[in-house]
C-alpha cells in the first residue's frame, strides 16, 4: 500500500509540473449574490483544450436540477456532471482565451476566456458577447479538498494511520507544488 502511495504522489509531482495552473477544482462564486454555487473541475483536454465540467452544485435549492433551458445537446441534461466550458486555447501559463462557456441558468452560450490570479488561488472567468467588453466576469476560488475527505475516499482497508499520514503528505507536497509553480507564473 505504501509503495502504491509513493508511487500515486510521485505521479501527482510528475502531473502538476506539467500541467497549467488552471486545472483543478474551483468554486464558483454568484455573481449577483456573492454565494458559493458550485465546484467545478477545470482540466487540460489531450488536444490541448481547455474544458470545465460542473462537478457538484452546493445551494441546496439547485441540487439535482437539470438544464431546462439550455440549447441543443445540452437541454434536460442534469447540470451536475454538465461540461459547461470547452475549446479555450492557451495564450500563456493561467491565460485561455477563444473559448465557450454555458450558463445553465438561462441556457445561454457565451464567448470566454480566463486568467489565473499571480497567486493561483483564483480566477477570473468572463463570458462576453463579440467582443469582451460587452459581458460578465466571476471570480472563482480554488477548491481545497479536506484531508479528511480524500482519506475517506479510500478503500475501507486502506484508511490506517499510515494511510492517512500519507494521504496528508501528498496534499502537502502538492499544495507546496501550487504556490511554487503560482511563484513561478508570477515571476515571468
Amino acid at each position: 500500500m505504501k509503495k502504491v502511495l509513493t508511487m500515486a504522489a510521485l505521479g501527482l509531482m510528475s502531473f502538476s509540473s506539467v500541467a497549467d495552473i488552471a486545472e483543478g477544482r474551483w468554486v464558483t462564486i454568484d455573481d449577483e449574490d456573492g454565494s458559493q454555487a458550485s465546484v467545478v473541475e477545470i482540466k487540460v483536454s489531450q488536444d490541448g483544450e481547455l474544458k470545465g465540467t460542473i462537478v457538484k452544485l452546493l445551494r441546496e435549492k439547485d441540487q439535482g436540477k437539470s438544464c431546462e433551458e439550455c440549447p441543443d445537446e445540452f437541454h434536460n441534461q442534469p447540470i451536475e456532471g454538465l461540461t459547461f466550458m470547452w475549446g479555450l486555447e492557451r495564450e500563456g501559463e493561467g491565460e485561455w482565451r477563444s473559448g465557450r462557456i454555458l450558463d445553465p441558468k438561462s441556457g445561454s452560450i457565451y464567448k470566454s476566456k480566463l486568467d489565473v490570479a499571480e497567486d493561483g488561488q483564483s480566477l477570473e472567468v468572463r463570458g462576453y458577447i463579440g467582443v469582451s467588453w460587452i459581458g460578465r466576469s466571476q471570480e472563482w476560488l480554488r477548491y481545497d479538498e479536506p484531508v479528511s475527505a480524500a482519506v475517506e475516499s479510500l478503500p475501507a482497508d486502506a484508511a490506517d494511520s499510515d494511510t492517512a499520514a500519507a494521504v496528508e503528505a501528498v496534499s502537502e507536497a502538492a499544495a507546496a507544488q501550487a504556490e511554487s509553480a503560482s511563484k513561478a507564473v508570477a515571476a515571468e
